[in-house]
């Protein structure tokens, strides 16, 4: 390694210090954040579609248990899972987003920190 390197390590080893717990977002201001990106439209859309999802689910569920005649609860019981595969996606959907944002936070974070070594060694 060279020395610029071992610069890179040494800022940021000094930068990280004690544990900050207020630098950390909550899950809610990580969703509400999500509200706020280009894909806005696209978040709303994956919320009204999980509320729809579990609404949908919940009447099946309150079908399947009414109901005596075991075609159609087989179809309800096919329903509700595929439904519920159909909630996961989307929720899945939503947690990589969150997940995307906050490695773009740090990168950019490291991104400043050796701009400013680079300002540092040049002075």
């Amino acid at each position: 390694m060279n020395q610029f390197d071992d610069d890179i390590k040494r800022v940021l080893a000094e930068d990280e210090g004690p544990y900050d717990a207020d630098r950390e977002e909550g899950v809610f201001q990580q969703m509400a954040r999500l509200l706020h990106g280009k894909l806005r439209w696209m978040a709303i859309v994956a919320m009204v579609e999980s509320v729809v999802f579990t609404v949908l689910i919940i009447l099946a569920a309150i079908q399947f248990f009414q109901e005596s005649d075991a075609r159609w609860q087989l179809f309800y019981a096919t329903s509700i899972v595929l439904l519920a595969m159909l909630l996961l996606l989307v929720k899945l959907w939503g947690w990589m987003q969150m997940n995307r944002y906050a490695l773009q936070r740090e990168i950019k974070r490291l991104e400043v920190r050796i701009l400013e070594l680079g300002r540092q060694r040049s002075s």
